[in-house]
């Protein structure tokens, strides 16, 4: 297996700064971002798609350190009712996946996306539960006039391109548990697959290896993020906790540095079942832990993994 990092964990660091950092810890990979204003913190990525000296130029940095990359993260709403909005993200999306054709990357990261309720809706309707009248209608109509013919869609422009989705189960997106993964892609087909992020499947109560034995070659990525429920906060507001991220005291769970949500010996149940499942994609870290600074928690992460995962020395 390949150590990877999601390099927007180090945003404000230079390229090259970062490189070589992470050749440092021996990471082999890393995912880019194309979500923000520049692509791998130095390149635009307009640019880079009609430019393949900026693409060579781009690739030839990263092997000089030794590091390649693992796939390519666009996370944004490509289903927002708002038609602006969805546009922006669509295409976002298409430039990400012409990208990563253009650069020999297999996959691209991407949310589901949330629609809203009717043809007139403004914002997005997250529909968790069926516990009111209206909310099977809406989850029914959600599905059928605009999640499965978005993803049709876009599945056949991946699929042109050699290049498949890791659509990450995430709270807030139609596609949030292995169930809402797998009826997606049973009703699109294998180029639709799931980036398991356990940090948002722990506070769901999700366990974790089963999800990715269930899922099998669904498992197109692999996020080493971890989180913790504070159980102070679960008495007041329980796990489907509305308080803002940045108010992370007060909610019910937040996110670890790996191993200090959860000890090593479930980070090795988990390594276990994507072996049984073949995994064949990096273990890449992902860091949102507000009490460590990224390259700490990074450099913490990779010694854990190698710890626990059979990695390159």
């Amino acid at each position: 297996m390949k150590i990877g990092v999601f390099l927007d964990c180090l945003r404000g660091w230079t390229l090259d700064d970062a490189l070589r950092f992470l050749a440092d810890q021996g990471v082999d990979c890393i995912e880019v971002g194309t979500f923000g204003e520049h692509v791998a913190f130095e390149y635009r990525l307009d640019r880079l798609l009609s430019d393949e000296r900026q693409r060579t130029e781009l690739l030839d940095r990263l092997a000089e350190a030794g590091i390649g990359i693992g796939a390519i993260g666009c996370y944004g709403n490509p289903l927002h009712p708002d038609p602006v909005r969805a546009a922006r993200q669509q295409e976002l999306f298409r430039k990400s996946v012409d990208l990563a054709a253009a650069l020999g990357v297999r996959t691209v990261a991407e949310f589901a996306g949330c629609p809203g309720d009717n043809e007139d809706a403004r914002y997005p309707n997250w529909i968790s539960m069926l516990a009111l009248d209206d909310f099977a209608g809406v989850l029914e109509w959600q599905w059928s006039e605009r999640v499965i013919p978005y993803w049709k869609a876009a599945a056949e422009y991946c699929d042109d391109r050699g290049v498949r989705v890791a659509l990450e189960l995430y709270p807030g997106s139609v596609v949030f548990n292995p169930r809402t993964l797998l009826r997606l892609r049973d009703a699109v087909g294998p180029v639709i697959g799931a980036t398991v992020d356990p940090s948002h499947l722990f506070w769901q109560q999700i366990d974790v290896p089963g999800a990715i034995r269930l899922l099998g070659p669904a498992v197109h990525r692999m996020h080493m993020n971890d989180s913790q429920l504070r159980t102070q906060n679960l008495a007041e507001a329980g796990v489907v906790d509305t308080t803002a991220g940045s108010n992370w005291r007060e909610r019910s769970w937040t996110h670890r540095t790996l191993g200090h949500g959860h000890d090593a010996t479930v980070w090795q149940s988990i390594v276990d079942a994507l072996l049984e499942a073949g995994y064949d994609a990096d273990l890449c870290i992902e860091q949102g832990d507000r009490l460590y600074e990224a390259a700490d928690g990074i450099a913490k992460a990779v010694a854990l993994i190698r710890s626990i995962a059979p990695v390159s020395s």
